[in-house]
């Protein structure tokens, strides 16, 4: 894979805006068409919203324990979400984490959020974060986000079922996470409609590292296996005028394996501890633009264990990284499109795909067809 030049981490975020409350999205009448990656904040440390919701609806406070391996064993529960969105034109979940108990669990462990399609039966993973090192926190912790999740809205109507997932076992009786989800909704006309919804990728489904992630390197479970992160084949309807890709990507694991196009690179406990690139390739073309796998932890709210570390796009107590690309449309419009991610060769140490400390990366892409 071809590697570009890498300023430092946090001059990084500071010219590209993460961190940070503002939203900068890219203006749809400056946007060229090209697949290239856009400029959207992955979430939000303050509501960035200056209007009264229409309406607010809030699950029930989650305590979060290890709830079991698969996708057949987390918690489903429901919410009866506004019946008719025709008029809303920004959906925001509010992503409250707080403790149980006297004070919060120990690790840094990931938390996920699903919303079910109603039609199809899949599920789509609206939110991603990771619990905080709760050693430093008393009995009145709490920390809220705000997510975009505005392209979602077709799902997001009527009597809904959600899912959570939790990868920890630091749940005990006196303490431990919880997670509250509210949806705002806020009214206005809508510049665009959500006509298309697909799933491109999901580790969490079919996930071989035993944390809902896929191995990375390990002999004879390659990554880019067309059963992973392989080539995808697409049927994109013709009503669909622009089309956006959701990448939701985290490193994890401490794996002294060896990247292989890095001559000289000492492995820094791969993937949660190591950068890395993915290629995004359309109808056999490369992307000039590579998606960065990392994340500054610069700026987080203090904590215990080593929270400023810097991470393969996530940090302690924080909702992940995700990001956000627009796909180029063929002159013929979008037809049968052909779509692959593609990471850099790496070769683990270890020979099993779910052995202790294995890299993998956690990996949910969608896809959003627009009427215009």
């Amino acid at each position: 894979m071809k590697r570009i030049t890498i300023l430092a981490i946090s001059a990084i975020f500071a010219l590209t805006g993460c961190n940070t409350p503002d939203n900068n999205v890219t203006p749809e009448k400056e946007l060229p068409n090209e697949t290239m990656q856009l400029e959207r904040e992955p979430f939000y440390y303050t509501n960035p919203e200056v209007r009264t919701p229409a309406y607010s609806v809030a699950s029930e406070e989650h305590r979060l324990e290890f709830f079991g391996w698969g996708e057949s064993t987390d918690k489903k529960f429901e919410m009866e979400l506004p019946s008719d969105v025709s008029n809303i034109d920004r959906v925001l979940l509010e992503y409250r984490m707080g403790l149980w108990g006297n004070m919060p669990g120990e690790w840094d462990n990931t938390t996920m959020l699903f919303v079910e399609d109603k039609t199809s039966g899949e599920r789509y993973e609206i939110a991603r974060a990771i619990t905080p090192y709760g050693n430093g926190f008393g009995k009145y912790w709490q920390k809220k986000f705000w997510l975009d999740v505005t392209e979602y809205l077709p799902l997001l109507s009527g009597n809904t079922t959600f899912y959570l997932y939790y990868g920890g076992w630091d749940a005990k009786e006196n303490r431990g996470h919880t997670v509250t989800a509210t949806l705002h909704y806020y009214k206005g006309t809508p510049k665009r409609n959500v006509i298309f919804t697909h799933e491109l990728y999901d580790s969490s489904r079919d996930g071989n590292s035993g944390y809902r992630g896929w191995a990375y390197g390990v002999e004879g479970h390659d990554i880019e296996d067309v059963s992973r992160l392989g080539e995808r084949i697409v049927e994109i309807p013709t009503e669909v005028k622009r089309l956006e890709m959701r990448v939701a990507i985290t490193g994890h694991g401490h794996d002294q394996g060896i990247f292989v196009e890095r001559p000289g690179y000492r492995t820094l406990n791969a993937a949660e501890f190591d950068d890395n690139y993915y290629e995004v390739v359309v109808n056999g073309e490369k992307a000039a633009q590579e998606g960065y796998i990392f994340y500054s932890n610069a700026d987080t709210y203090k904590q215990a264990g080593t929270y400023l570390y810097d991470r393969a796009n996530w940090g302690p107590g924080l909702p992940i990284n995700v990001q956000y690309w627009n796909i180029a449309r063929p002159a013929e419009g979008f037809g049968t499109l052909s779509l692959d991610l593609n990471l850099e060769k790496f070769r683990s140490a270890m020979s099993e795909p779910n052995a202790e400390g294995v890299a993998q990366y956690i990996i949910q892409v969608n896809l959003f067809g627009y009427d215009k």
